[in-house]
């Protein structure tokens, strides 16, 4: 989990008092607001269940603090959280899971209610379901299994997403997998209202296909999640080559459109946007050149704008990764000319480090807005290859509840327990999130998405997946 929280919000109770609130960011989206106390009893509750591991270091506490004391114990919380969420026994911790989803429905003020929300399928055919404003994302995903009769066997190669189809058809990044620590009903119609909840296959490899097309129910899926790629544009074909797929289409031969498909160029590629990065790094010459990313099975491609050229990087030949935030400075000019790699609007950096050769390591940098979604791509990829390095299948996105006592931002407490309801706004004082109100609109203390800081000493993201190269492979 890529965790950050760039800004903060100031609060006043009914009683007058003013307290701070921490804006945490997952994956480059809004998650929750959250106070300084909670991240302690957060803190607190991770080392009574982990005695034996180290955790971070959290920010001392401090009375009266003044608005650059806030910007240092916001920097420290971020530290905070970015390196419990880069340790995997943390970040898959049931303790962490719970406090998130308890804090995305106190941030929101949402109780436990029955809403409708509508799944839909790649081609827009939308399922109608009723859930709990608060049912977890495999839950919901169970109940749209269900409603379609897919095999319960087949449903760990299913994920919910949030789809936006403006961006699709534009190749910018347009999916957001709805993790287990956040409410689907909450995070479409609160952080993402103009997306969609969808339902698609969420592995990388498409050997898992064979897997689907032996039932009928999963075949559907399949063939319907390809014939919408095809029309975006993700997947190239030739004239030919779509005419056969058409014809195959209008005969519903659906096994034999996926098996066709999965012979395209870019089958199975997810967009990630533009970027800018060095032309040498397309095979391009000199110079700063805007490319295409795009992210598949076990590799990353960047493609020329300009002349197409297209290079592959194997995700197992990157021995790691980071993301830095560059902080606007005077724009260069060249011979009249703003340069490319001064662009406001790419203030993201992304660097893997390659292994051209053996014993050869290069770095690669893309300058890009989509840094962090990029980011969430590969590391998705990497314990996927590990899932099959140790001989495990897809992974099932259920993650264990654990018994927490979640700190309300008013003091109360509420026990939440596995079996136990999750509603954390329930109390015999009424709704504790509406005793709170925002005092004035968000304070940003820095840029928005504050430099991404990664492990101690190397600051990258380590690729596990980069142990498995052989020497033939090189």
């Amino acid at each position: 989990m890529h965790f950050s929280i760039p800004d903060l919000q100031q609060f006043r109770d009914d009683n007058g008092i003013t307290y701070t609130g921490y804006n945490v960011y997952i994956d480059g989206f809004f998650h929750c607001t959250a106070r300084y106390k909670q991240l302690l009893s957060l803190h607190e509750q991770l080392q009574a269940q982990y005695p034996h591991f180290k955790l971070p270091q959290f920010p001392p506490k401090k009375l009266f603090l003044t608005n650059s004391q806030l910007e240092e114990r916001r920097t420290l919380l971020e530290k905070y959280i970015q390196l419990i969420g880069q340790n995997p026994v943390f970040a898959n911790s049931g303790i962490l899971i719970t406090f998130l989803f308890s804090a995305q429905q106190e941030t929101h003020s949402v109780r436990v209610h029955v809403v409708d929300i509508e799944v839909s399928l790649m081609n827009g055919y939308r399922i109608p379901l009723s859930v709990s404003s608060t049912d977890s994302s495999s839950t919901v995903l169970d109940i749209a299994c269900n409603y379609v009769n897919l095999s319960k066997d087949l449903t760990k190669y299913f994920s919910l997403y949030l789809f936006n189809w403006s961006c699709a058809k534009d190749r910018q990044p347009c999916i957001k997998k709805l993790e287990e620590y956040e409410s689907p009903y909450i995070s479409q119609k609160y952080v993402r209202p103009e997306d969609k909840i969808v339902l698609r296959k969420s592995y990388w490899d498409p050997c898992y296909d064979l897997d689907l097309m032996i039932d009928r129910v999963s075949l559907d899926l399949l063939y319907l999640q390809l014939i919408e790629e095809l029309d975006l544009g993700w997947m190239v074909a030739d004239q030919g080559t779509r005419e056969i797929l058409s014809d195959h289409e209008a005969k519903k031969q659906k096994r034999e459109y996926i098996e066709m498909a999965r012979t395209l160029r870019h089958y199975g590629s997810v967009p990630a946007g533009e970027a800018i990065t060095e032309a040498i790094n397309v095979g391009d010459g000199n110079g700063s050149i805007r490319v295409r990313v795009s992210l598949a099975s076990k590799e990353l491609t960047l493609t020329s704008l300009d002349t197409r050229h297209e290079q592959r990087y194997k995700v197992t030949r990157m021995r790691c990764w980071r993301i830095t935030t560059l902080h606007t400075m005077e724009r260069q000019q060249t011979n009249g000319h703003d340069s490319l790699m001064d662009e406001p609007s790419k203030n993201f950096e992304l660097s893997f480090e390659y292994l051209i050769s053996k014993d050869n390591l290069v770095w690669v940098t893309l300058r890009t807005e989509h840094a962090i979604f990029i980011s969430v791509c590969l590391q998705s990829i990497v314990e996927e290859l590990m899932r099959q390095k140790n001989g495990e299948g897809p992974k099932s996105p259920r993650c264990k509840r654990a018994s927490l006592t979640y700190l309300r931002r008013d003091g109360s407490t509420h026990l939440i327990t596995p079996s136990s309801s999750s509603d954390t706004l329930s109390s015999a004082n009424g709704d504790s999130s509406g005793s709170s109100r925002e005092l004035f609109s968000v304070q940003k203390l820095t840029e928005k998405f504050a430099s991404v800081a990664f492990k101690t000493g190397r600051d990258c993201v380590e690729n596990n997946a980069f142990e498995a190269i052989g020497d033939e492979e090189l």
